[in-house]
């Protein structure tokens, strides 16, 4: 296995840390197939450049992204990349989960902004939307 990316300390948000369960996750032996979602811990320089761009889309709400969804071939959401983000402001050691769908341009108000609890909530919703993705994709072939 290559080399796992967790950011360097210095560039993430004061008092910021990682789930457990992410770390223990993405340490462990046996890392899911979330297709069509992916882990950026194993893409540092995907996750330096889109890390970099939530910064600047969001100056006043970091968000750190930890997955995406890059599906080239339009099938999921056009092909338009989406983003899971930890919220860079959550200092709970178990932060929110936010997304970012690089299909709706516009800025969205964060009192309304949807996410999930933690971490463990995304693997359990991402593990179910990636079985309807393999179904429908199979269907499709």
């Amino acid at each position: 296995m290559s080399q796992l990316f967790f950011y360097d300390s210095p560039i993430l948000p004061a008092g910021f840390s990682f789930p457990k369960h992410y770390l223990e996750l993405a340490q462990g032996d046996d890392i899911p197939d979330l297709e069509p979602w992916g882990f950026l811990f194993l893409n540092m320089p995907g996750s330096l450049n889109y890390y970099g761009a939530m910064l600047q889309k969001y100056p006043d709400n970091p968000l750190i992204p930890f997955a995406i969804i890059n599906d080239k071939s339009g099938f999921y959401n056009g092909g338009y990349v989406v983003l899971a983000c930890f919220d860079g402001n959550d200092k709970s050691g178990d932060p929110k989960v936010y997304f970012h769908d690089y299909s709706n341009p516009k800025r969205v108000d964060w009192a309304d902004r949807y996410f999930l609890p933690n971490f463990s909530e995304w693997l359990r919703v991402a593990g179910e939307e990636s079985a309807r993705y393999k179904a429908e994709r199979a269907e499709e072939d």
